[in-house]
């Protein structure tokens, strides 16, 4: 079966959309030398069965129109966007449209087959069923040719196969308009010819396609139906791609023979960037034809045979017609918050299990270093001469679970981060889903790792071989391990991959200064002694030696003739820890979590406005 017949069966016919029409547009950003317009008052209309480009020379303005007219980006914006010339509510336009980008963020460690599943498991309503969402991703998966990388990581695909398995992800939801931006960057020729194939099938199935596209060929502008050319944040030329040269010579500029007409228009679109006159006659001399008829009269016949094989299979439904007497009836995500968050758990504790630096080596890790801290400290703990390295061995206790529970997320959260403005975007789910989906599902391996390591440090150490003290040692560590993930989590949800692995242990140093351990509290100046109140590294550590040396515990053993801190009640005084304090520490490390959680909702919610 070729790819065109392909289409006509697998995909759901879109009939509700004939026009996508955009009205005095005016786009522009503060900057520091002042305001720059990027687009100015700009109109067009693209139709749906044409795959239309939007061409047009560096900074013309190209990827700026194409991120307005998708709704994504807002801030700065005015005009208006209508569909079949009726205005449309923000909530249903977003579930019309599918946003491709240049580079489309993917979590690296899902294969294809899952991606797609899990895109459909959250872009479908429940009343699709999973036997119908199988045959939807494995038709798409055919359609777009990834049957040979079906079961291979996205890590490992190829520049064409991530393209395709992009536009994939977004068919799932049947979208009826779709915008790509440069789909074929950084793609061979033949790739890029492939790409710009499955494109052009999809807009002869009947969906509004429009791509921004930088200086194609000659036989990828072929598969192009209608050019519309940016130049200086205007439109130089709208209009089919027959009459592109015909409409430039009536303005004076002819193209030369065998000359790329892409080529020519971007030529012609530099040239009259600097004479504002030449623009103006171009526009003067720019016909307007009736597309909407001409692609009728091309495509009618097709969507008719088109619609009756749907119907036949029974993979058309009357829902697929937008009421636009009533667009806020429709609800903004096809799911409810419960099923997005039972998915969005489960796709991330299998990019998790999947994942060698955050799951097999950090739980190596964490049985290696917690058996290094026993063999260093071996039994110090039950040894009143070595007090002192006992309360060292707390410390390097904490600075560990500290250090790498933290430094691990911060190292992949960046990378997701992106994901998730793009999924949100394209109204995949809420922000609380995702937010309560990373703390479940990255918990239960923090615990494990933070478990292992602590009673391997605890009993080769020498510590209380007491239920009580087990378990309060283990609560604070595993609050300790709680505060460092959520710290991760927070950093890597403000600061790109290349600053917060320096943020994250030059902020915890200071914590760790004002822990009590290095300076005690009546030695610090009254200036500094506030700041003991706010670092978790205090409450840690004091708990930690409250569980060793507090609740009236019996002398410990010496080795020596004479022990000065034989008797725990010494060793706190040296340390100048009130016995009470367990619980406050406890409380303190909550309140810290508490924060930290509110840190990382509100963290979210700035890096989706960041990206309007």
């Amino acid at each position: 079966m070729s790819s065109e017949e392909t289409v006509e069966v697998i995909i759901p016919l879109v009939k509700s959309i004939t026009s996508l029409t955009f009205q005095q547009i005016s786009y522009k950003v503060e900057q520091k030398d002042g305001t720059k317009h990027l687009l100015k008052n700009i109109s067009g209309t693209f139709l749906s069965g044409r795959l239309s480009a939007i061409m047009g020379p560096s900074g013309a303005g190209k990827s700026s129109l194409l991120n307005v007219i998708s709704g994504f980006r807002t801030k700065g914006v005015k005009g208006r966007i209508l569909i079949n010339n009726e205005p449309i509510d923000r909530v249903k336009y977003r579930q019309l449209i599918a946003y491709t980008a240049q580079d489309v963020p993917l979590l690296q460690n899902i294969t294809v087959h899952e991606t797609l599943h899990y895109a459909a498991d959250l872009k479908l309503p429940v009343s699709v069923t999973q036997i119908h969402k199988t045959k939807i991703v494995n038709d798409i998966i055919t359609l777009l040719g990834l049957e040979k990388c079906v079961h291979n990581q996205v890590k490992v695909l190829s520049g064409g196969e991530r393209k395709r398995l992009s536009i994939g992800l977004e068919l799932v939801s049947n979208p009826k308009i779709m915008f790509f931006d440069e789909p074929t960057s950084g793609l061979d020729s033949e790739s890029s010819f492939q790409v710009i194939s499955y494109m052009k099938d999809l807009a002869k199935q009947g969906r509004c396609v429009i791509s921004v596209i930088h200086q194609p060929s000659s036989d990828l502008l072929e598969l192009f139906d209608d050019i519309y050319v940016v130049a200086d944040g205007r439109c130089m030329y709208k209009g089919s791609l027959e009459r592109l040269i015909p409409t430039l010579e009536t303005a004076g500029f002819v193209c030369p023979q065998y000359y790329n007409r892409a080529d020519f228009a971007l030529k012609v679109a530099s040239t009259i960037k600097t004479d504002p006159d030449k623009l103006e006659t171009l526009m003067h001399c720019m016909l307007e034809p009736s597309l909407l008829e001409e692609k009728n009269g091309i495509h009618d016949e097709r969507q008719s045979v088109n619609e009756k094989k749907l119907l036949e299979t029974g993979y058309l439904h009357d829902d697929t017609t937008v009421d636009m007497e009533k667009p806020n009836r429709s609800p903004q995500y096809p799911i409810s918050a419960l099923r997005q968050f039972s998915v969005l758990t489960r796709r991330t504790a299998l990019g998790t299990i999947r994942n060698l630096a955050l799951t097999l080596l950090r739980f190596i890790g964490h049985i290696l270093f917690g058996l290094i801290i026993g063999a260093v400290f071996y039994n110090v703990g039950d040894n009143g001469a070595k007090v002192l390295s006992n309360v060292s061995c707390l410390v390097m206790v904490l600075m560990f679970i500290m250090f790498s529970n933290s430094m691990t997320v911060v190292l992949t959260f960046p990378m997701e981060m992106a994901v998730f403005v793009r999924e949100h975007k394209s109204n995949c789910y809420t922000v609380g889903a995702y937010y309560w989906s990373k703390i479940v599902a990255d918990f239960p391996l923090m615990l494990a790792g933070v478990t292992c390591f602590m009673l391997i440090a605890y009993y080769l150490t020498g510590q209380p071989n007491e239920t009580t003290r087990i378990v309060q040692f283990w609560a604070i560590c595993a609050l300790m391990g709680w505060t460092a993930q959520m710290y991760g989590m927070v950093a890597g949800s403000i600061f790109p991959v290349d600053v917060s692995p320096f943020v994250v242990p030059s902020s915890l140093i200071p914590m760790i200064l004002f822990s009590g351990f290095f300076i005690r509290y009546s030695e610090l100046l009254d200036v500094f002694k506030p700041l003991t109140y706010v670092s978790h590294f205090r409450y840690g550590f004091e708990g930690l030696a409250l569980t060793s040396y507090g609740f009236n515990r019996t002398e410990i053993g010496c080795e020596d003739m004479f022990c000065y801190y034989r008797k725990p009640k010494k060793v706190m005084e040296m340390l100048e820890i009130d016995q009470g304090n367990y619980w406050i520490d406890l409380a303190g490390l909550g309140v810290w979590i508490v924060v930290l959680h509110i840190l990382l909702y509100i963290s979210l919610r700035l890096r989706l406005r960041w990206n309007q």
